[in-house]
């Protein structure tokens, strides 16, 4: 571990990295911070009393228009024709008085309606039955003009009405419009295209918009708006268009109608309106935090320069090469390069350790390896003179072979396992060692599956049985022959194996057990915890085996 003299202290990371952030940040952060909460806050003060004012006389040029219609309205109640009930010369009064407007005169009952100056002269009038609530409302003066009237097959309306007294009945004289009559509102002011301006009537439904009418039309404010005017007649809220952008709103309710006029400014316009007025704000702060950068440049290079010399004594360290600190001009580094000259030695410690722990365990696999096939050998000469003097059925060359063959299978799984440490070993590779004799005539498919050495030992010897019966009487007797084996987990735990036979002779049942099967039958039960299914059907044989197979577990050294 270096170290420096104690006149000559060195200086911390945390020291330098504290005093670099102060001088970066903190001046233009609070600079920053004071300007843009300042110019916010007006900013939005400012906009909020333009949106306020502006609304409220588009709120009386609302009403002006609304006033048009009352006005014809008040010169047709005053008829004589009409308080005679002379409807024939007060129908061509009315067609007179709204000739070249956009609006009709309606005299309606609270059943029908008697004259309908849009319909022509003479064609019978629609029956519109009106609510006992809304007939109320309009006899008695409480609503002058209506809210937005939908209609069936039609789009909707605006009424504007007056109680008139008709040969002593009380009826219902009314200046219909369309919507479109207060969007031309709208289109003739000069509203930027991102503003939205809109028009809605008692209930706040949409009567009017400077932009899409048509798809708006009698849809309602949004929640936030609504409660808004529930609160106040006027006022600035943040909310929302109908289409989804975000606002900050103004609007002012008409005292005389009950009609409120809404203009709504984008907030992301609003904000970049009140940025672009801190330009010279922004500016002397840019200017600050490049002191900042500069200083904490400078302060920055030592620190850099040692933490390259880190790297090296890092990548140094991975190659395995010795180290060779340089002098730190900071305690902590200083402290790091000690700590890594620490770890070479524990690292170096750890893999001169780890090579003999390698040797050992390859002397012991090796010697476990020899002393496998010498045991083998012996029982191999053994078996050959025990089946020579005790055992009429297996003294022939044939029996001899066969007890061969199967202390070969076993010797094959006993390589394979040595060659994987006796930690298991794969089935597919397993299939493929003890079939290798027939390997042109044998397909095999299925997944990756370890295997316990026990359970590799005893399927080997299983295979091996099904092969060498295959090669005497069945398929692999030919060579037309096939034999597929495919296998797969059923579940989690549940190993099947599907042995099939095509293409060699007839098969037939045997009439009796031989030492094959029960080989087999033994193996299944008592290593495998499964079982097998024998079908001798003519074409081939097919086996399938069942074997409860736990996934394969590390074993031991030596196990």
């Amino acid at each position: 571990m270096t170290t420096n003299s104690a006149g000559n202290a060195p200086s911390t990371v945390a020291r330098r990295l504290l005093f670099m952030a102060l001088t970066l940040a903190a001046p233009a952060i609070l600079l920053m911070g004071a300007l843009v909460a300042m110019q916010y806050n007006e900013g939005q003060r400012r906009f909020s009393t333009q949106l306020v004012a502006m609304t409220r006389a588009l709120s009386l040029a609302t009403d002006r228009q609304i006033e048009q219609g009352h006005s014809v309205l008040q010169g047709l109640a005053v008829s004589p024709a009409l308080a005679e009930g002379d409807l024939a010369t007060f129908e061509k009064q009315a067609r007179e008085a709204v000739q070249g407007r956009e609006g009709w005169i309606v005299l309606m009952t609270m059943d029908r309606q008697l004259i309908n100056t849009r319909i022509p002269p003479g064609q019978p009038r629609p029956i519109a039955p009106v609510t006992p609530q809304s007939w109320s409302e309009m006899t008695t003066g409480k609503s002058n003009v209506s809210n937005l009237i939908p209609r069936h097959g039609a789009g909707p309306i605006i009424g504007t009405n007056v109680p008139v007294l008709v040969r002593g009945k009380l009826l219902v004289l009314a200046y219909m419009q369309h919507p479109a009559a207060f969007h031309a509102l709208m289109t003739g002011q000069t509203f930027p295209d991102s503003w939205t301006a809109s028009i809605v009537d008692r209930n706040a439904a949409l009567v009017a918009r400077s932009r899409d009418q048509d798809k708006m039309l009698g849809k309602h404010a949004s929640p936030d708006m609504r409660r808004a005017m529930a609160r106040a007649n006027d006022g600035v809220v943040r909310t929302h268009t109908l289409d989804g952008v975000q606002t900050l709103s103004a609007f002012s309710r008409s005292p005389t109608y009950g009609w409120t006029f809404i203009v709504g400014v984008p907030r992301e316009e609003l904000n970049r309106a009140v940025m672009t007025s801190l330009g010279p704000a922004v500016a002397g702060a840019a200017l600050l935090i490049a002191l900042g950068v500069t200083a904490a440049f400078a302060f920055a290079r030592p620190i850099s320069r040692d933490v390259r010399g880190l790297v090296g004594e890092a990548e140094a360290l991975a190659g395995g090469a010795p180290l060779d600190p340089a002098p730190s001009h900071l305690q902590e580094i200083a402290e790091v390069r000690g700590s890594l000259q620490a770890a070479a030695d524990i690292l170096r410690a750890r893999d001169a350790e780890a090579r003999r722990a390698a040797e050992r365990q390859q002397l012991m696999i090796n010697e476990l390896n020899h002393r496998v096939k010498n045991t083998l050998v012996v029982v191999q000469s053994l078996a050959r003179h025990s089946l020579r003097a005790k055992n009429d059925e297996l003294t022939s060359d044939q029996g001899l072979t066969q007890f061969n063959d199967r202390i070969h299978a076993l010797a094959t799984a006993h390589d394979l396992l040595t060659r994987r440490s006796w930690e298991g070993a794969d089935l597919g590779e397993l299939l493929a060692e003890v079939l290798q004799p027939y390997a042109s005539q044998v397909s095999l498919e299925g997944p990756p599956l370890p295997l316990r050495p026990n359970a590799a030992v005893a399927l080997a010897m299983i295979f091996h049985e099904l092969a060498t019966n295959a090669s005497k009487y069945g398929a692999l007797s030919t060579p037309a022959g096939q034999v597929a084996v495919r296998w797969s987990l059923d579940g989690r735990t549940r190993l099947v194996v599907d042995w099939r036979e095509t293409g060699g002779p007839e098969v037939k049942p045997p009439k009796r057990k031989g030492f094959g099967s029960r080989l087999i039958a033994a193996s299944l039960k008592g290593d495998l915890a499964g079982a097998a299914d024998f079908d001798y059907a003519p074409s081939g044989l097919i086996c399938v085996l069942t074997i409860l197979t736990p996934p394969r577990t590390a074993q031991p050294t030596g196990a």
